[in-house]
């Protein structure tokens, strides 16, 4: 199938409206298929057994029935932030694979990501950068300005991954393109918790229930978006593992060539 950028410009939004039209189908495929309820059998049990734990340790904040703090999903270096830390490199792994066969840059851009996001999470990089900006930023704003520093330090992320993207995106073939417009979706949603509702939780007074709630939507909803991302990347990964050992019998319908 011909890279995108080959196509003549004035057909390329049409190429990009007809891509966002085959998402569902694809998404469809990669949630039915048995690598997807593999994964998801080996890592929801002990993901739901985290959660339990999680809002059992927050209910003790509650009630000074104080448990071990490794068992918050947010407490860094906790068991939760150990499995984000090994759902992220083993997507990275996967996704660095897909590109060294395929060549599909686009693959090694989300690859990268992921190794800096997995590097930023364990190092706590992006609370370090928020002090550090701090001083520079507004101080009289009723969020502490070092959480102002901290969604900084991911935009200019953003910005960097997504001109990658958009760079790839000339070289890349349709099936590539499909399957990162999915973990696109996933990242957004994990932005979505990890930024908007933790400025929520920072944002002004809250009572000691709103925060352990607030703190809980944040945490699970990162928490439950990596582990979608982890088991949706294993899908896409069988399914081109598979078709290039020829084992593919019927393609997907989301990666069926555009008409």
């Amino acid at each position: 199938m011909l890279p995108i950028g080959v196509a003549a410009p004035e057909y390329r939004p049409m190429i990009v409206l007809a891509l966002v039209k085959r998402v569902p189908s694809l998404l469809k495929d990669l949630l039915l298929a048995p690598a997807f309820r593999n994964a998801a059998l080996l890592i929801l049990p002990y993901a739901c057994l985290l959660v339990g734990m999680d809002i059992a340790t927050r209910y003790g904040e509650l009630t000074d029935a104080l448990l071990p703090r490794p068992f918050l999903l947010s407490q860094d270096q906790s068991l939760g932030e150990y499995l984000e830390y090994s759902l992220m490199s083993a997507m990275a792994i996967m996704l660095l694979l897909m590109w060294l066969r395929e060549r599909a840059s686009i693959y090694l851009v989300n690859a990268l990501l992921f190794i800096v996001l997995t590097f930023d999470n364990a190092l706590e990089v992006h609370e370090k950068f928020g002090f550090w900006i701090a001083p520079v930023l507004p101080q009289d704003m009723p969020i502490a300005a070092h959480h102002l520093g901290e969604p900084v330090m991911f935009a200019l992320i953003g910005i960097v991954w997504a001109a990658g993207l958009a760079l790839s995106l000339r070289a890349s073939r349709i099936d590539p393109v499909l399957n990162s417009l999915v973990l696109v979706g996933c990242i957004a949603a994990t932005a979505f918790f990890g930024i908007f509702v933790d400025a929520v939780v920072s944002y002004g007074p809250h009572s000691d229930v709103m925060i352990e709630t607030e703190a809980f939507i944040e945490d699970g909803g990162e928490f439950a978006m990596i582990i979608l991302a982890f088991m949706l990347t294993v899908s896409m990964f069988d399914i081109a593992r598979r078709g290039w050992n020829g084992t593919l019998r019927e393609a997907p319908m989301g990666r069926v060539a555009l008409a």
